[in-house]
């Protein structure tokens, strides 16, 4: 009998992948490819995801994508044992507990779904053959509402609002105790190897749950400039899915810390590898875990370590604005200025002002979009001998 301590992994990512919000579901009796199927998902837009390390980027990333924003809600789904599947959404979302969303998936089988959002909305609901039966609040503010069993399984379970176990607040392993409620309510059970390296597929679920008529990517215009902020920022969001090898440096102004100079290769969305004269020093592989050189040996670390260069801070270059869609950064005819970096030809651009109030100039490769330099007061990132759509391995990136 599954309980709340059988999920005490939940833990360790309800302030990473998890902290801003979730919402999931448990569909037994139907694999991601039945599930995507019966809601409608646009055939044409899955991507993949590895670990819940990955996801919320490869869900932004769809989200952010030309031909998908705005085309509806993206879900996030994965194969748990033979013939079952966990849906999710992170950072928002909650398509899992809205009844017409979640209707083609819930007849002749139970079906658990639970949310939490990041101001700590919390939801649980039981579907039994297509009806609700029962729901409450994860945290146990609130009263249960329907079929009397699920107070025993609550009970059954822990964690959830009223827990004896408990160390600091009534349902302070509420999350942990909705993921064995689902389990003792579908027979379905999650396990750590799902989070740290299981196949999510990434899909659009249209308004209505009907697909809209394939479509292809949109191709740049010929009435369209190649210069123009538009097809500039549409390369830099395919750039994100691109392999890369080159060297970073950065160059600080006079009387400032030292320059730096790194060897890297990157491997969308979270693999890292940095080297200096002496060899690897920074590894970080799909699942965020990280390693760092120390004394000349690579350690496995989650701090206490110090960089001169983060190739994030270039290579996706839009998280310097956050509250902002890329796109719609600058006017989307703005001209780019033609210049060139290690004998690239490049269009760079006038950004404006960051989340720190800093103006910049970000000069973008003309062929493949990938930011080559960024300069601002503090500094100028430059990448040099850029080699793209490089063959590495996941191995590359992780540690001893």
């Amino acid at each position: 009998m599954a309980t709340y301590h059988d999920y005490a992994w939940i833990q360790q990512y309800l302030n990473t992948s998890l902290s801003l919000g979730y919402c999931a579901a448990l569909i037994p009796g139907s694999t991601p490819a039945q599930v995507l199927s019966a809601v409608g998902a646009d055939e044409n837009t899955p991507s993949e995801a590895i670990g819940i390390a990955e996801l919320s980027e490869a869900m932004s990333d769809l989200t952010e994508q030309p031909e998908t924003a705005g085309a509806g809600q993206v879900v996030a789904l994965a194969a748990v044992g033979d013939d079952s599947t966990l849906l999710m959404q992170l950072n928002g979302g909650s398509f899992t507990i809205t009844e017409d969303l979640m209707g083609p998936l819930l007849s002749d089988r139970e079906v658990a779904s639970h949310y939490l959002s990041v101001n700590a909305d919390s939801q649980f609901i039981w579907w039994s053959n297509g009806t609700r039966v029962a729901e409450f609040e994860l945290f146990g503010s609130g009263p249960v509402v329907g079929d009397d069993r699920v107070v025993d399984l609550i009970l059954d379970v822990g964690g959830i609002g009223i827990d004896d176990d408990a160390h600091g607040y009534p349902g302070e392993h509420a999350v942990e105790g909705a993921f064995a409620l689902a389990e003792q309510i579908t027979g379905v059970a999650v396990f750590p190897s799902l989070f740290e390296a299981g196949h999510f597929t990434v899909a659009v679920v249209p308004e209505g749950g009907q697909s809209p008529p394939a479509v292809l990517p949109p191709k740049p215009s010929t009435q369209t400039s190649p210069s123009s902020w538009s097809e500039v920022a549409r390369r830099y969001k395919a750039a994100e899915r691109v392999p890369l090898h080159g060297f970073m440096s950065k160059d600080r102004p006079r009387g400032g810390r030292p320059s730096a100079r790194l060897e890297f290769w990157f491997k969308p969305r979270t693999c890292i590898r940095l080297s200096d004269e002496q060899g690897a020093l920074f590894l970080q592989n799909r699942q965020k875990q990280k390693w760092f050189r120390n004394e000349g040996v690579l350690e496995r670390r989650t701090g206490g370590y110090s960089l001169d260069i983060h190739i994030e801070q270039l290579l996706q270059i839009h998280r310097t604005w956050p509250d902002t869609r890329f796109a719609d950064l600058l006017p989307p005819d703005t001209t780019g200025q033609e210049v060139a970096v290690d004998g690239r030809p490049a269009w760079e651009f006038e950004m404006p002002p960051d989340w720190a109030g800093r103006d910049s100039t970000v000069a973008f490769d003309a062929e493949t979009g990938v930011p080559l330099r960024w300069e601002t007061r503090t500094g100028t990132h430059e990448i040099s001998a850029l080699e793209t759509d490089i063959d590495v391995g996941d191995d590359f990136f992780t540690g001893p």
